[in-house]
C-alpha cells in the first residue's frame, strides 16, 4: 500500500513491504515507481523490510520547496519515513536501479557509516552523469534544455539524425525518443534531472567513502545493456574493497528472473549475504 511523508511543503509517496529485521531502502528508474521493487518481494520480504521511495515527479512525490532539493534533504526525508514507520536499526541496505542510483549515492554521502551495503542495478553511465550535469547546471545546458523542451521537433529530428550517422546505437535512440514525442514528456525529463541537480558525486571521494566506511558495493548488470553499458563501472567496481559483480544475460530491465535469481542467493533467507 502506498504511503505518504510530508517533508516541509513538499509530499513523499513511498511503498514498505516486508517483515525482516533488516532495512534496504529502495530507489527506482525514471518512469516507475517504488512498486517496481515488489516484484523481489518473494526473496525479500522474510529478510528485509523494504521501503521504496518515489523520485520526485513519479508516483504521488511533489518538490514544493523553491529550493534545490540537497543531500541532506534525502537523509532528513528517510530518517523522517523511519520514524515514521517506527524502524530502528543501526545498518541500512541501500539499493538502486539505474537513474536512481544518484538519489541512492546522495544518501550513502550523508551517513555513511549507518550502511553496510550499496546495491546499484544497472546504474548510469559516468558520461550519462557528466551530460545530465552539464544539462541542469550549466547556464548553456539549462538554456538549451528548456529551447528542446518548447521545441522538441527539433530535439527529436537530431537524435534521428545521431542515429542515422551511427553516433547513437538504436537502443538508446528508441529509449530516449518515447521521452522526446510530446512537450510534456520532456517536461518531466527537465523536472525530474532538475529536482536532482545538486546531487553531484566526485567519484574518486566516493570510492574512498565507501573503502572508508567497509561498505559492500553489489553491481547487477546486463551485458545486453546498451542504455547503460556495464563497462565503465565494472572497473570502478573492481577496485573498491568490497564489492560483488553479476552480469548477466539481459538488457536495461529491473524485473528480470536473472536479477531474481540473484537477490535469492544474496538476500533470501538461506541466502549468503550475511
Amino acid at each position: 500500500m502506498k504511503r505518504l511523508f510530508h517533508y516541509e511543503h513538499s509530499v513523499v509517496s513511498y511503498l514498505r513491504f516486508g517483515r525482516g529485521k533488516q532495512i534496504m531502502v529502495a530507489f527506482h528508474g525514471y518512469g516507475q515507481s517504488g512498486e517496481a521493487y515488489l516484484y523481489f518481494e518473494p526473496v525479500l520480504a522474510e529478510r528485509f523490510t523494504v521501503i521504496a521511495i518515489d523520485f520526485f515527479f513519479h508516483g504521488e512525490s511533489e518538490w514544493r520547496e523553491g529550493r534545490d532539493f540537497t543531500r541532506e534533504d534525502m537523509r532528513d526525508i528517510v530518517f523522517g519515513i523511519a520514524a515514521q514507520e517506527k524502524l530502528a536499526a543501526h545498518k541500512f541496505t541501500v539499493c538502486s536501479f539505474s537513474m536512481g542510483a544518484r538519489m541512492a549515492r546522495s544518501l550513502v554521502q550523508t551517513f555513511p557509516a549507518r550502511i553496510d551495503r550499496f546495491v546499484l542495478l544497472s546504474p548510469p553511465t559516468f558520461a550519462f552523469n557528466k551530460f545530465l550535469n552539464f544539462s541542469t547546471n550549466t547556464p548553456l545546458g539549462l538554456a538549451l534544455f528548456r529551447y528542446f523542451i518548447r521545441h522538441n521537433d527539433v530535439l527529436l529530428s537530431w537524435v534521428k539524425r545521431l542515429h542515422q550517422a551511427k553516433i547513437l546505437n538504436r537502443a538508446v535512440y528508441l529509449f530516449s525518443s518515447k521521452f522526446m514525442v510530446n512537450r510534456e514528456r520532456l517536461q518531466r525529463v527537465f523536472d525530474t534531472w532538475y529536482a536532482q541537480r545538486k546531487l553531484r558525486t566526485n567519484y574518486a571521494e566516493f570510492a574512498r567513502l565507501l573503502d572508508q566506511h567497509q561498505i559492500e558495493v553489489i553491481l547487477i548488470s546486463g551485458i545486453n545493456d546498451a542504455i547503460t553499458p556495464p563497462a565503465a563501472m565494472v572497473r570502478y567496481v573492481k577496485r573498491l574493497h568490497k564489492h560483488r559483480i553479476f552480469l548477466v544475460e539481459q538488457k536495461h530491465q529491473l524485473q528480470t528472473e536473472a536479477g531474481l535469481r540473484i537477490f535469492e542467493v544474496l538476500f533470501g533467507v538461506e541466502g549468503k549475504g550475511e
